[in-house]
C-alpha cells in the first residue's frame, strides 16, 4: 500500500519544539554555524606577528648562529662520502659535498670512521659536473678521485678531512 503524502506523515511532523528555536541543518533544533565564520579571530601563528616577534629578540643577529664550517679550525677540509665508485684505469671516487675548507689536486687527506682513522690518501683528481678543478671549497658537491684506496676500504658515512 503506498504511503500517504501529507502533513502527519513526514518526518518530524509530530515533534514539537519550545517557541524561539529555529530548526538547525540537524532537524534538532541546534543553529549550526551561524555567521561565526565571518568573525575574524585573530590567528595565534600570524607569520607576520611571528617575524616581528623574532627581530625584536634580543641576540637574534645571523651572526650568533654555529654553522658546521664555524667550528673546523680556519684551513681544515672536512667532506662526509655520500657514495663511492670505482673507476677502471683511474681508481677510487669518492662523493660528497665539501662542508668546510678547501681541497686541491695533490692534498694529502686522511679518511675517518667514527672517529677513528682509516687510511690516508692523495687527492689525485677532483670533479664536480663532468668539469676538472684543481680546488673546490665549502659548499661544493665534488668527486675525489683518491690515490691507493680501494672501493671497500671507503663506505658512506666517512669523512674525508686535511
Amino acid at each position: 500500500m503506498p504511503a500517504k503524502r501529507g502533513g502527519a506523515h513526514r518526518l518530524g511532523a509530530g515533534i514539537r519544539r519550545p517557541s524561539g528555536v529555529g530548526v538547525g541543518w540537524d532537524g534538532l533544533g541546534s543553529q549550526g554555524m551561524g555567521w561565526k565564520f565571518w568573525k575574524r579571530e585573530p590567528n595565534p601563528m600570524d607569520p607576520q606577528q611571528l617575524l616581528n616577534q623574532a627581530h625584536s629578540a634580543p641576540n637574534s643577529s645571523p651572526q650568533d648562529v654555529q654553522r658546521v664550517q664555524d667550528a673546523v679550525p680556519a684551513g681544515a677540509f672536512v667532506m662526509p662520502v655520500e657514495d663511492v665508485f670505482s673507476i677502471t684505469g683511474r681508481g677510487t671516487v669518492a662523493t660528497g659535498r665539501i662542508t668546510a675548507g678547501t681541497v686541491q689536486v695533490g692534498d694529502q687527506v686522511m679518511i675517518t670512521r667514527a672517529g677513528q682513522q682509516v687510511a690516508m690518501s692523495r687527492v689525485t683528481g677532483v670533479e664536480a659536473f663532468r668539469k676538472n678543478l684543481t680546488v673546490a671549497s665549502a659548499g661544493d658537491n665534488v668527486g675525489l678521485l683518491l690515490e691507493g684506496i680501494d672501493k671497500s676500504q671507503l663506505l658512506s658515512g666517512d669523512v674525508i678531512s686535511r
